[in-house]
């Protein structure tokens, strides 16, 4: 699993203005202005996250690579075959029935290229990605926190491990990501702020601010929902890890890693206490109509629902909404149909009530008679 990189993003943004280099003799547990390219650097960074964590851990493989260099390490993928391009295409009609892209959304022609600053981490190999040049060496230095950051928890909780054997739906993929990426995002903010009592730094630190420009990127189509979504994995998974550490330090944040990674409802919902106990809809599906074909049978999770209601229904974008929904989230079945022969697609979304029974459903296609069709597969509760 490879995280997402992260260059001139988000993620430094918060807390750009904080980071000041110390006088006076160096504290081993504040942060300083370093090259991230030189060995010396990543050693301190680790030292410096070693503090926050109260854990210390071997610095991960770390390979720093020139654009060209990662270029021809990583060739672009193939293009897809003539089926793997029709289902992408009936996918796509799909995300824009349910408001998740615009009506007028177009795949790029072409990948963007990697460019300096680049930073990754790959949670299968271990292996951090450093492509940076110098010219941005704040950035730079706040990308290599956050790394770090992912790597340290990696050597503690097996990211890879828990994704393959716990996280199994949509949903609790991207919780789990919201767990690793908002706690490397808040030990990154806690280290670039440059006061080595944690605690108290930690007292201050607020993400609400950043949390309102995600729910407008949530409640606007014209921002496509992977884009929307990471803002919430990094900002709204912040804010939840946050509310952890502050209760009980890095202990409870780790603790995060067993009773959180069910759905997205608890970084959804932040401090709000979850009513209902989760359960997945998994009744047998009726055999779809003639000449369809399901192609998705998956829990997207609250937050995608949310984001659906903002954009098609109209529903506010507010923390009381969002809280709301996490405290009654019990469970869904997202289900995409599509033609074998032309581009027709339906979505069928069940959600579940308190008792795991389905409460609500959702249907939606893009001509009438599909649309009957379903409708009478899967009959309103």
């Amino acid at each position: 699993m490879r995280t997402r990189p992260i260059a001139a993003s988000l993620l430094g943004l918060l807390a750009a203005s904080c980071h000041d280099s110390p006088s006076g003799p160096a504290d081993p547990c504040v942060l300083r202005d370093c090259d991230v390219r030189e060995a010396d650097c990543h050693e301190h960074v680790a030292a410096v996250l070693a503090c926050i964590r109260g854990a210390e851990h071997p610095l991960p493989a770390i390979e720093v690579l020139t654009a060209s260099e990662y270029a021809e390490k990583h060739p672009p993928a193939p293009p897809r075959t003539p089926e793997e391009q029709k289902q992408f295409e009936q996918l796509v009609r799909a995300y824009v029935l349910l408001g998740w892209l615009a009506p007028d959304w177009t795949e790029p022609t072409t990948p963007a290229a990697i460019e300096a600053p680049y930073f990754s981490y790959d949670f299968e190999t271990g292996t951090v990605t450093i492509i940076a040049d110098g010219s941005q060496p704040q950035s730079e230095l706040y990308s290599l926190l956050y790394v770090l950051g992912l790597a340290a928890r990696d050597s503690e909780s097996d990211i890879h491990g828990l994704s393959l054997a716990e996280a199994v739906t949509f949903d609790s993929k991207r919780a789990l990501a919201s767990l690793y990426a908002g706690e490397a995002t808040l030990y990154a903010d806690l280290a670039w702020i440059g006061d080595s009592d944690y605690e108290a730094t930690a007292s201050r630190l607020s993400y609400l601010n950043v949390m309102n420009a995600v729910r407008e990127q949530l409640a606007d189509v014209a921002v496509p929902w992977g884009a929307a979504l990471s803002g919430f994995t990094f900002y709204f998974g912040a804010n939840y890890v946050l509310g952890r550490y502050l209760d009980g330090g890095p202990e409870a944040v780790t603790a995060a890693y067993d009773d959180a990674l069910a759905s997205t409802a608890h970084a959804l919902g932040g401090d709000v206490d979850i009513d209902a106990a989760f359960s997945a809809i998994d009744t047998a599906l009726p055999e779809p109509p003639p000449g369809f074909t399901y192609l998705v049978q998956d829990s997207y999770g609250p937050v995608l629902l949310q984001m659906h209601r903002v954009r098609r229904d109209g529903v506010a974008s507010t923390a009381f909404a969002e809280q709301n929904l996490a405290r009654e989230w019990v469970g869904d079945r997202l289900v995409i149909a599509a033609s074998d022969t032309d581009e027709r697609v339906a979505v069928v979304w069940q959600i579940a009530g308190p008792g795991g029974e389905i409460a609500e459903t959702i249907v939606l296609a893009d001509d009438d008679d599909t649309l009957a069709a379903f409708e009478s597969l899967f009959p309103a509760p």
